[in-house]
């Protein structure tokens, strides 16, 4: 039976299946010991890498290991590895496929300060990804990288990012609400089978520009007596939407003090002039 110091020293020498039992070992200083032998395979060394009880100091090692400058596998596995010194993993990402780093950016064990430069790093690339690559980022990117492929994404991108189960009607509901959010967000979320639904969601369309007309006075009722009330006194609301919720106030027997200046005639073509019917993608 060996001892823990002949296996200590049997690691520097030992090949095959007996480094194996060695690198499968428990032991910092026989993993230690393991990585310097000169036959130690990129499959070893990727195991050593996978492994979170793999110390900091071997980890850094076998990053520098020249032996395995090649290895996609290796910094893959280290960028992964909790326990990696963060300055070796940043160090690394310019080498990760652009799904590898999407897939990290969900991963609750890296630092957050290295998914926030992983997040930045794809956020970059967007723009200039073919469609059905930013489809799949959606699938399995962080919630940042889906708010950024919302903002610069496709009819099809942004589906997509509207499945993904990370996004919640409080999220949509700050997109709608952001004086910059893209016309064709708006449009799809109006005509969206799931969120359309969603009564926040309608409220908010409600008050945003873009959102089609035809759409607003379904939304309009469906809300209630008091939110037709508050949309109706805010300024900020398009014009072309008061006559539609003071003609459902009434329909309700609610008074309503209008103005004036307030002429509201509903005939013809309800979208005339709205906003909403210039969408671009």
């Amino acid at each position: 039976m060996l001892t823990h110091d002949d296996k200590i020293r049997l690691s520097r020498t030992a090949e095959g299946e007996e480094l194996w039992q060695l690198v499968r070992d428990s032991s910092p200083d026989i993993i230690m010991n393991a990585v310097l032998n000169k036959s130690l395979t990129e499959e070893m060394a990727v195991f050593i890498a996978k492994q979170k009880k793999t110390p900091s100091e071997v980890l850094g090692m076998l990053a520098s290991d020249m032996r395995y400058k090649g290895s996609y596998s290796l910094k893959l596995s280290l960028c992964k590895n909790p326990g990696t010194p963060q300055k070796i993993v940043l160090s690394l990402l310019k080498y990760l496929r652009i799904f590898d780093l999407g897939d990290l950016t969900k991963d609750r064990n890296i630092p957050i300060t290295v998914r926030q430069k992983m997040e930045y790093s794809i956020a970059e690339k967007i723009a200039a990804l073919p469609s059905g690559v930013k489809v799949a980022l959606a699938k399995r990117s962080s919630l940042n990288i889906i708010f950024s492929l919302l903002e610069k994404g496709d009819t099809k991108v942004i589906n997509s990012c509207l499945e993904s189960p990370l996004l919640t009607e409080d999220h949509l509901c700050k997109l709608i609400h952001r004086p910059d959010s893209k016309p064709l967000l708006i449009k799809i979320l109006a005509d969206h089978p799931k969120w359309s639904l969603r009564y926040k969601i309608r409220y908010a369309l409600t008050r945003n520009y873009h959102t089609p007309m035809t759409s607003v006075t379904k939304f309009i009722a469906t809300l209630k007596t008091t939110d037709l009330r508050d949309l109706y006194s805010d300024n900020s609301l398009p014009p072309s939407t008061k006559p539609y919720l003071f003609n459902e106030l009434a329909a309700r027997n609610e008074s309503v003090e209008i103005f004036q200046e307030e002429i509201y005639n509903l005939s013809g073509d309800e979208d005339s002039g709205f906003s909403g019917t210039d969408l671009q993608s």
